[in-house]
């Protein structure tokens, strides 16, 4: 409890951080809390925990827009234009707030960065600093593309700072990584417990910047692989992340929904939105593959719709035979609408969007009582972990950078590493629930089942096969984190994904799609325009398509 205390005050502390603008307010005001009155320590612990999204943004950037595009999860009723990839400013630019606005999560960690640079005997904590600030860059990068860098969150400095191009990004953030990894030491930081990741342990923040270090090396495949190749081995070399129990995450304990203490993928999926369900997509490859993990990632509801503020709240059925997910691509339950789902699963009546049968002719039920949500043991489990980098994640980076000939070792090996440490992954979910799905469907024999079923498949398989199946799987464990994996998708193409047939090519059903196919990124908000108009434009013009959700960021060529 003693952790969520620290950064639940941090975050108190920085909304007192007013500003004219969204990089901030260049004046130090004795009547609201802000750098020149709040110990930097707890400015950084703000920081951490907004960079991880707030449910402001993973509601709007995750949820509704990234989580329908890469078809982990679908809506049919509220947000199905969105899976057409219908544009709103305020859910497009929602992590944007988060990076530069009142959440201030760049301006806090960036001033711990200068601050702790200048300080005496603040070595590790101003290194723990440099990886923190990368990790937020890199989401905010992935993100939009050409980001403001080398002058954000610096208000004092600058207040029209300018877009750097994420090639520059991407060899200032690898540089840092490796410098950071280098002069962390051993030891402990003087901020201790003001880090909410590992409270300021050297070893662990050193392991972090090596793991992110390869991330951001494999993100680089489809343009520079000459970089991907030096910056794999480097991290490996260095230290990697290499058992579940140095998984670096941000754990909620006590964490309720009715304020920001929750973890906010499961916030959202637990309380303020009952209107995501799973997508057939996911659902079918999980049971396609006989995967034991289909029981703590779905389950179903009589009635999902109940918070889980009540005493009525349903933790439902995660029998994997029963688990379904609706279509993706921007389908509606309205049966007057030219995107009816009816149209393609003909369970749906015609008459009534909401009314699903199990058979022809049967009563027929609310659609809700029969497709998966997420578990309610997990991912929707207001105390459940935010993941943050993980030792699935780094093995399967790993296998394929063997497979790519970057590292020595064997690939299968690392693929096999990789699905045993995300099936180890769930046995960091808190609640008793979360233990009993484990040791019931996760067995050793189960395990070894579908592990050994995996692994002779890959062997088996040609290379760009093999590469399917390793970033099918960093698509799977990295569900609940929805930037990484649309990140991870974009960069390796797997699991191939179908459009929405109603944005294909030059097709266009309602006029309102910002996108031909799946989306590529997200756009920047429009206040960038009519506030840092010029740096903006510049940006702008650098892509191919401008802005908009399918025009292409500078690693995914």
């Amino acid at each position: 409890m003693k952790k969520y205390k620290v950064f639940a005050i941090a975050s108190v502390f920085a909304l007192g951080l007013t500003s004219c603008g969204d990089f901030g307010d260049t004046n130090i005001d004795p009547e609201h809390l802000n750098e020149g009155n709040v110990p930097v320590a707890m400015l950084f612990s703000n920081g951490q925990h907004q960079a991880l999204g707030s449910d402001w943004d993973i509601w709007r950037n995750s949820c509704i827009h990234a989580s329908q595009w890469i078809q982990h999860m679908t809506s049919i009723q509220w947000w199905e234009d969105y899976g057409r990839y219908t544009w709103s400013d305020a859910y497009s630019g929602a992590y944007w707030d988060t990076y530069s606005g009142d959440r201030g999560a760049m301006r806090d960690i960036t001033t711990a960065y200068d601050k702790w640079k200048e300080e005496a005997g603040m070595t590790i904590d101003w290194n723990i600093a440099r990886v923190m600030r990368v990790y937020a860059f890199s989401k905010m990068t992935d993100l939009y593309g050409d980001i403001p860098y080398s002058q954000a969150g610096r208000p004092g400095l600058y207040s029209y700072p300018e877009y750097d191009t994420q090639e520059s990004i991407y060899k200032s953030m690898l540089t840092e990584l490796d410098e950071a990894q280098a002069n962390l030491g051993s030891g402990t930081a003087q901020m201790k417990s003001h880090d909410v990741y590992f409270q300021g342990d050297a070893a662990s923040w050193k392991r972090f910047a090596n793991s992110l270090m390869l991330r951001l090396a494999m993100r680089l495949v489809k343009v520079d692989e000459g970089t991907a190749k030096t910056y794999a081995a480097k991290a490996l070399a260095n230290g990697l992340i290499t058992t579940t129990a140095q998984n670096v995450k941000l754990d909620h304990p006590g964490g309720v929904t009715t304020n920001d203490s929750a973890e906010p993928f499961a916030k959202i999926n637990a309380h303020e939105d009952k209107e995501f369900f799973m997508s057939k997509t996911f659902i079918d490859i999980l049971k396609e593959s006989n995967d034991p993990r289909l029981a703590l990632i779905a389950t179903v509801c009589t009635n999902p719709d109940i918070s889980v503020q009540s005493a009525d709240y349903e933790y439902g059925n995660s029998d994997p035979a029963i688990q379904q997910g609706l279509p993706s691509g921007g389908y509606s339950n309205g049966p007057s609408s030219p995107y009816f789902i009816g149209k393609v699963d003909s369970r749906f009546d015609a008459s009534e969007g909401n009314i699903y049968h199990d058979t022809p002719g049967d009563a027929g039920v609310h659609f809700k009582s029969r497709f998966s949500v997420p578990n309610r043991y997990t991912y929707s489990d207001p105390e459940a972990p935010t993941f943050i980098v993980t030792n699935a994640q780094t093995q399967l980076l790993l296998a394929e950078a063997a497979l790519r000939g970057y590292i020595s070792g064997d690939a299968a090996t690392y693929f096999e590493a990789g699905i045993r440490a995300a099936m180890e992954q769930f046995g960091q979910f808190p609640s008793k629930g979360a233990s009993t799905l484990v040791d019931t469907y996760l067995t050793a024999d189960a395990v070894d089942a579908y592990v050994a079923a995996q692994k002779t498949a890959f062997v088996a398989a040609d290379t760009e096969a093999k590469k399917e199946m390793i970033n099918t799987q960093y698509w799977i464990n990295s569900f609940g984190d929805e930037y990484e994996a649309f990140a991870n998708w974009r960069r390796s193409g797997y699991p191939a994904l179908e459009a929405s047939p109603f944005c294909i090519g030059t097709a266009n059903a309602d006029g309102n799609s910002q996108s031909k196919g799946i989306p590529r990124r997200f756009r920047y908000p429009t206040s960038e325009d009519q506030i840092n108009t010029t740096n903006y434009q510049a940006a702008v013009s650098r892509l191919s398509g401008g802005d908009r959700f399918d025009s292409r960021i500078w690693w995914d060529k």
